[in-house]
């Protein structure tokens, strides 16, 4: 996705006053950076979490029970994380994204290569999206382009 469709997105928030808020795991802030890279974000755009660790996940207020039942890698604890970021950051849209990128998590038998989950909630309306990409030899920041490109597809697909 080039910049300009990107701003397009962002610009349509902006003009309709659509708050935009993200939780991210995988992606490291990079799709809370790609919004800002459009001028006048900070208008929709309150903040958002990188969550890496589980125990930052639940802190802001994920629950744990999610992650316990249903795994870190899972559309569940993406939905629950973009409920959380909403929730907390008081907007319109929540983004919350959780995946593997290069090697395996040695922590978490349920990692795979190259999944990854992502749900955008539209004020109640819930979106979950699964992807599966081969990633083999990819440098990390290649992959989490990869997955940030994708989450800004399902937006331009549901908003523009």
């Amino acid at each position: 996705m080039t910049q300009d469709q990107k701003d397009r997105i962002i610009k349509k928030l902006i003009r309709e006053h659509i708050t935009i808020s993200t939780m991210e795991s995988c992606t490291s802030g990079l799709i809370a950076s790609m919004i800002t890279d459009t001028e006048g974000a900070s208008a929709v755009f309150p903040g958002g979490y990188v969550t890496y660790l589980n125990e930052t996940k639940v802190s802001v207020g994920v629950d744990e029970n999610v992650i316990k039942k249903y795994g870190v890698y899972s559309g569940k604890c993406a939905v629950e994380m973009a409920q959380t970021v909403r929730k907390n950051m008081k907007t319109d849209i929540g983004i919350g994204i959780t995946g593997t990128t290069g090697n395996l998590d040695p922590n978490n038998e349920d990692s795979v290569q190259g999944q990854v989950f992502f749900s955008i909630i539209i004020r109640d309306q819930v979106y979950v999206f699964e992807h599966r990409e081969d990633v083999t030899g990819l440098e990390r920041h290649r992959i989490k382009q990869i997955y940030a490109d994708l989450v800004f597809d399902k937006l331009a697909q549901l908003l523009l």
